[in-house]
């Protein structure tokens, strides 16, 4: 099997809107700074979750969804450290450390793409859902149930690993030695048909993206006027209530026990919509990128706009972590049960 050096011309960047020199102080700022804050509190709030989530005793579907985001954010943040890392050598260190950080990295950026479509399925798994049960409550207990859901997300992940995998076949680490320095370095080399074999993950990992995309931006709409509606329907009611008819005590149990159930599947809503809302925020900056990069020439990583090109890819980078570590601060704030396990798990504990 041939490999070949990856080598390609400087592309002429005059036409650029930004210089060689703000660049760098950019992906300095960015990539090694924020996003390694980022991707520090994305693995450790995601741990925490997960052990929440875990601990939380329900039985909802949605529980198996969180459980998977919270592990798929956690690698997440985990690989972003790493990037983190690399990143500072890439560019701070020297010439010869920089190449090497510069493979690595990009080697990083193909294996954190599984994680990454993990936590966008299982987000719109959540969403999907719960635009549903707003509708059709009774068939979507039966249809979506968790072990469908699992199901779902974890097939749709292994066909990434699959393509993914043919991709890197493509694709070799080498030890370069250099003569002159007595240093070695990493350096990737690919074969011929590396693009072609790449492109059956880069479509599959297009239509996720997409349809995710699309799928939770829908029902994020749909669950905000579900919302609305059901908070006009507890107001009326509620001051129907205020009329102190007599009841039973039994029927005051049964009534109470719905109202519970009631306000805790709202309150799943809430979270749902909120984690939506994130991941709409954060990966609007990846969809305009895409459509961009498709529509304008030159906007890639070897065109005349290569310097606009890493801009739009840091901005994309760094609220794509930031996604990965918010969720946790929309569960303590509006989920009473998330909030209560973890203050008996974590916090200090009450003087008798």
């Amino acid at each position: 099997m041939e490999f070949i050096n990856s080598t390609s011309f400087a592309p002429d960047t005059r036409e650029d809107i930004i210089s060689e020199t703000a660049l760098w102080i950019l992906a300095v700022t960015v990539r090694v700074c924020l996003n390694t804050v980022f991707s520090v509190s994305a693995f450790i709030t995601n741990i925490i979750n997960f052990i929440v989530f875990k601990r939380m005793s329900i039985s909802d579907s949605a529980k198996e969804s969180f459980l998977i985001l919270s592990i798929a954010d956690g690698f997440v943040g985990f690989v972003g450290i790493i990037a983190g890392v690399c990143n500072g050598l890439r560019y701070l260190a020297s010439a010869q450390v920089q190449a090497s950080m510069y493979a690595l990295y990009i080697l990083l950026l193909v294996l954190v793409t599984v994680p990454s479509m993990t936590s966008l399925l299982s987000t719109a798994v959540l969403a999907v859902v719960r635009c549903c049960s707003v509708v059709l409550p009774l068939r979507v207990k039966t249809f979506f149930t968790a072990r469908r859901q699992r199901i779902f997300i974890l097939s749709a992940t292994a066909i990434l690993i699959g393509t993914t995998t043919y991709s890197l076949t493509g694709m070799k680490v080498n030890i370069a030695p250099n003569p002159k320095t007595n240093m070695s370095r990493l350096q990737l080399t690919f074969h011929p048909e590396y693009v072609q074999r790449s492109r059956y993950s880069d479509v599959y990992r297009g239509l996720v993206f997409y349809l995710s995309f699309l799928a939770v931006t829908i029902c994020l709409f749909f669950m905000i006027i579900a919302l609305k509606r059901s908070s006009r329907f507890r107001n009326r009611s509620r001051r129907g209530k205020e009329e102190n008819t007599p009841v039973s005590r039994s029927a005051s149990t049964r009534s109470s026990q719905n109202s519970k159930a009631s306000s805790r599947e709202l309150q799943v809503i809430k979270v749902v919509i909120l984690v939506s809302a994130v991941f709409v925020v954060c990966n609007a900056p990846a969809m305009i990128a895409s459509i961009l990069r498709q529509t304008v020439p030159g906007l890639n990583n070897v065109g005349r706009f290569r310097l606009s090109y890493d801009v739009m890819m840091i901005s994309v980078e760094g609220f794509q972590l930031l996604n990965c570590a918010l969720n946790i601060f929309v569960y303590l704030n509006f989920n009473t049960l998330y909030r209560t396990t973890f203050l008996d798990l974590f916090g200090k504990e009450r003087s008798k």
